[in-house]
């Protein structure tokens, strides 16, 4: 007995301690894979949309100080300033700026010093602080343009400056007049990305992040190496600049950080901002991932535990069968004990039960044959008494003649018991080229005698040169006498009995059909005329089956057997059939 059911708690217990583990750990390593995959598909179109964001941002405010650069009231002012033109483009300036919703926007002179400003009444002001050192004043006037990151000097707020400059014209030569400078915050950005689920954070080339919707993470240096590996403690302070407190995840895109009393892991995302020296992150909760690995190691751990409690259970039901058995056959051999007594007795019995059911089988067969051959052997009596009277008067003529008759009569003989016999044969179940209408006279002389003492008359339309179909002769057979057979059945209370069998061709199919004129198959039981042991026959007059096999043998040919009430009466059974060219 197999080791499964005859230690089947054994077998349980072993696959819920090693089975459960593996099938959870490896369940859970896909599923882990599957949803890192997905996630990190997702952050990179997320870091994809804030960088957009972010580049929107830039490009919205830089053409702000290209076409204040080509004001007239600009250049105005920077060529010949006075008060009244000052206080203008302060008031110019501040309505921009308000409406830009910019930190400041303020233009310089030549050396550096700011000659109006949109924060002209505030304080502190712009207006006379020369930021001749600034990166982007001396890019602007040195490339026509500058850009910066940094925090004010004056209001201690950080910004990016976009400036550009401004060409005096004359008649002799063009030389910078000054520049007109936009200093944007991004508050709003910020706040924009703090409705995301991920943090994200822009750095510069330096490393220091300057935007970020973290807001303790501003103006923090990213760590020096990354991604960041093993130790995972984070590095010192480079020249009292904080660095951020990330700590190795586990993988080189993937980071830990605590938060309150808790650790989080994050997948780590960072893409180059185009244009500049800046690089922007995005930091991707891996809760999602645990949590799906997690579920799929306890459907996986589920799983297991239930395809072990149903063979422990089938085990155990095998046991209980095995025992039961066992109990079974004591009974039976003590059966056996008592009945051996008795079985002597039974002995002559039984054979006598044997031979009478012999000779019933016999007395059948032996009816039948006797049915189909009685006429010819009358027949063949009567010429063998008349060839003695001839014999006697000596006319061997005449006598000769009875002997021809008598060979006939034998040759019908023989031809009925052979057909008996060929129908009787096992079908050898090999597909090859039959003849249709060799099928056909076969079927007819099996009923002959049947269709000749119901009175039921066979018209049949051949085709003069043989038909081959892909079947098999004895099954071919069989179904035709199934057809033929019910088609008389369905005429015993007609008052004409007439059945027409037609063979023909149509393309690359043989088609036979059977019609009867009979009353036809009532609607209601035609979709289920080939259900099997259905029948519209008196109880004991047939079990249903014949129809059902015949359909089942005309599949297995390839074909398709149907059946439908002709227009002008009676049921017409139409089988379908392959061609075959030749007898190969």
């Amino acid at each position: 007995m197999p080791v499964l059911f005859a230690r089947p708690r054994r077998v349980m217990l072993a696959v819920l301690v090693v089975g459960m583990p593996l099938a959870a750990a490896v369940a859970a390593g896909l599923a882990a894979d599957n949803a890192g995959e997905s996630l990190r598909e997702q952050g990179s179109a997320q870091l994809s949309l804030y960088e957009s964001n972010l580049r929107t941002e830039l490009e919205r405010h830089a053409a702000v100080p290209m076409v204040l650069a080509r004001d007239r009231e600009v250049a105005d002012l920077l060529r010949a300033p006075n008060p009244e033109r000052v206080d203008r483009l302060n008031r110019k300036l501040e309505a921009i700026a308000a409406t830009l919703k910019a930190s400041a926007l303020y233009v310089m002179n030549g050396a550096g010093t700011t000659v109006a400003a949109s924060n002209w009444n505030a304080a502190p002001s712009f207006v006379g602080q020369n930021f001749s050192y600034r990166p982007y004043f001396q890019s602007a006037m040195e490339q026509g343009e500058g850009h910066h990151f940094a925090l004010g000097t004056t209001s201690l707020v950080p910004g990016y400056y976009t400036a550009q400059r401004v060409v005096a014209e004359n008649r002799t030569d063009q030389r910078p007049a000054g520049v007109v400078v936009l200093k944007v915050g991004f508050q709003e950005l910020e706040r924009a990305w703090s409705h995301g689920r991920e943090k994200v954070l822009v750095s510069d080339r330096d490393g220091i992040v300057f935007i970020t919707n973290v807001e303790g993470w501003r103006y923090n240096a990213l760590p020096r190496r990354l991604p960041v590996t093993l130790p995972a403690a984070a590095a010192a302070p480079t020249e009292e600049i904080p660095t951020l407190p990330w700590a190795f995840g586990g993988a080189s895109d993937r980071i830990t950080l605590r938060e309150g009393n808790v650790e989080r892991r994050y997948l780590l995302q960072s893409a180059a901002v185009p244009g500049g020296d800046w690089t922007i992150h995005a930091l991707t909760s891996l809760a999602p991932v645990a949590t799906r690995a997690q579920q799929a190691g306890l459907l996986a751990a589920a799983v297991v535990a239930l395809a072990a409690l149903t063979g422990y259970a089938l085990a155990q039901r095998r046991l209980n069968l095995v025992e039961r058995l066992a109990i079974q056959e004591e009974a039976r051999a003590e059966l056996e004990r008592r009945v051996a007594a008795a079985t002597a007795e039974l002995r002559a019995t039984e054979n006598e039960l044997t031979q009478a059911a012999k000779l019933a089988a016999l007395g059948q067969m032996s009816a039948a044959m006797a049915h189909e051959i009685n006429q010819p052997l009358a027949a063949i009596r009567s010429f063998a008494d008349n060839a003695v009277v001839l014999l006697g008067r000596g006319r061997p003529d005449a006598v000769r003649d009875n002997l021809a008759e008598i060979a006939d009569l034998t040759d019908r003989m023989a031809a009925i018991t052979r057909s008996l016999k060929g129908f009787a044969r096992r079908a050898s179940g090999t597909l090859g080229a039959v003849s249709a209408a060799a099928a056909v006279g076969q079927a007819l002389a099996l009923l002959e005698a049947r269709l000749r003492r119901e009175s039921v008359t066979v018209d049949t339309d051949l085709p003069p040169v043989p038909l081959l179909v892909t079947g098999e002769d004895v099954r071919l057979q069989q179904v035709l006498v199934n057809l033929i057979g019910n088609a008389a059945d369905a005429m015993r209370a007609s008052p004409r009995r007439h059945v027409r069998i037609a063979l023909a061709e149509e393309g690359e199919e043989a088609v036979l059909t059977v019609r009867d004129s009979g009353p036809g198959i009532a609607e209601a039981d035609l979709p289920r005329i080939f259900v099997p042991f259905f029948t519209t026959k008196e109880a004991g007059d047939g079990l249903g089956l014949g129809l059902s096999i015949s359909h089942g043998i005309v599949e297995d040919f390839g074909g398709s057997l149907t059946a439908a009430n002709h227009p002008e009466g009676g049921a017409l059974f139409t089988i379908r059939l392959k061609r075959r060219d030749s007898q190969t």
